[in-house]
């Protein structure tokens, strides 16, 4: 499955796996063990390295050479169980994007001011807004929530000296890279990839990237506990 990324106009085509995938970890330099040896009398020693010992060099043959046999029966007794039961579980099918997402979606041009977002959310009573930049592409999606923490005075552009946010553009309080799905792509990964991303709403678009439908986190518990379905399945 694969999800598009729009970052500095730029759509770029994102497997699912890149996007869940945790940091890798710092693989650390090998230090060669070594142990001390002294003798009752305290009078001579002499380091050994531990790699020297002849059984700990022959222990990973030693697993090799196990690895190579066959399995005990009551191993494979239990692999066939494991199988047969896995053969009797219920196929969970799929839910594409379009059957759950909300259409059609209203937008606002990106250079609009935070002023303008907030008196079309609240005239329509939605929650999220998709901003269309100057050459008609995706530019993000606007969260009601953050439109809030700057009228509280205690968002980001809020606590910066000379930022009046009746003048702001809205697409300053967007995070960017915009991540959007297609019309096919089960719900389940859009929950995952939501999640791994910290977004709350995503668009929907076509091969050509216009604008399709909004899926949110309501719209995705919704078909999920319509269908029955686990999201981590």
């Amino acid at each position: 499955m694969v999800f598009a990324i729009y970052e500095q106009g730029l759509r770029i085509h994102t497997p699912k796996e890149q996007l869940l995938a945790r940091p890798a970890i710092r693989q650390t330099q090998a230090v060669s063990a070594s142990r001390r040896m002294v003798d009752r009398d305290g009078k001579a020693e002499h380091r050994q390295d531990i790699s020297d010992q002849s059984w700990i060099q022959g222990y990973p043959d030693q697993q090799e050479d196990d690895a190579s046999q066959d399995p005990p029966a009551n191993n494979r007794a239990m692999q066939a169980y494991a199988e047969v039961e896995q053969s009797k579980k219920k196929q969970i099918p799929s839910i594409p994007a379009h059957q759950v997402m909300r259409s059609p979606v209203l937008t606002l041009p990106s250079t609009a001011s935070l002023n303008e977002a907030w008196s079309l959310m609240s005239k329509e009573q939605i929650h999220y807004l998709v901003l269309i930049d100057p050459t008609g592409d995706l530019a993000g999606v606007l969260d009601d929530r953050e439109l809030l923490k700057e009228a509280a005075g205690v968002g980001e552009l809020s606590k910066q000296e000379g930022v009046d946010l009746a003048t702001t553009q809205a697409i300053q309080l967007v995070k960017a890279p915009l991540v959007t799905a297609s019309k096919d792509t089960d719900i389940r990964d859009i929950a995952r990839v939501m999640l791994a991303q910290k977004v709350r709403a995503m668009p929907v678009v076509d091969a050509e990237g216009t604008l399709l439908g909004l899926v949110t986190r309501s719209d995705l518990m919704l078909g999920l506990a319509n269908q029955n379905l686990e999201v981590w399945t």
